[in-house]
């Protein structure tokens, strides 16, 4: 169970990434959009940017960071107060990592049970983005998951940390 979720975790950052290089060539190509509408106005012309750009950017943006979050924290890659830390005895280091992964784990599911009302309320009032019509909702699960295996990231390195 435990290989299964790490895959799990690394492919859902992959995942992430993906969609952060996706968000990129849009923004480039948007930014070159751009370019070409300054150039072809001074010939009388115009070039038009990506319609919808700032929605589907809005929506991927939210769905890929999220992603990350599990990964960053099943490898101890979030923020820790090192400075403090250093010169603690290890018992102290100790009861601070379970408890801060103890927390990590329950504001994640929190967050993770908070976003899941936020879908149906969203999907209930059919909110859409401004621009591409896509329904938001859709993309929510998405955030839902990655607190999901957020906190089971937080929960593998607390077991991982007792040796087992």
């Amino acid at each position: 169970m435990r290989a299964l979720l790490i895959k799990a975790i690394t492919g859902w950052a992959l995942m992430g990434g993906a969609l952060l290089l996706l968000i990129v060539a849009a923004s480039a190509l948007n930014a070159a959009g751009f370019t070409a509408n300054a150039v072809a106005r001074m010939f009388g012309g115009t070039v038009s940017g990506l319609p919808g750009y700032e929605d589907a950017v809005t929506l991927f943006v939210g769905v890929a960071g999220l992603a990350m979050f599990p990964y960053a924290q099943l490898h101890r890659a979030h923020a820790a107060v090192d400075t403090f830390m250093q010169s603690a005895p290890d018992w102290a280091n100790r009861a601070v990592f379970v408890t801060s992964s103890l927390l990590v784990a329950g504001v994640a599911l929190a967050m993770g049970y908070m976003l899941t009302l936020g879908t149906l309320e969203v999907r209930a009032d059919r909110v859409e983005t401004t621009v591409l019509g896509w329904p938001v909702w859709v993309f929510m699960p998405f955030a839902v998951v990655s607190c999901i295996l957020w906190a089971a990231a937080a929960l593998l390195a607390l077991k991982a940390d007792d040796g087992a």
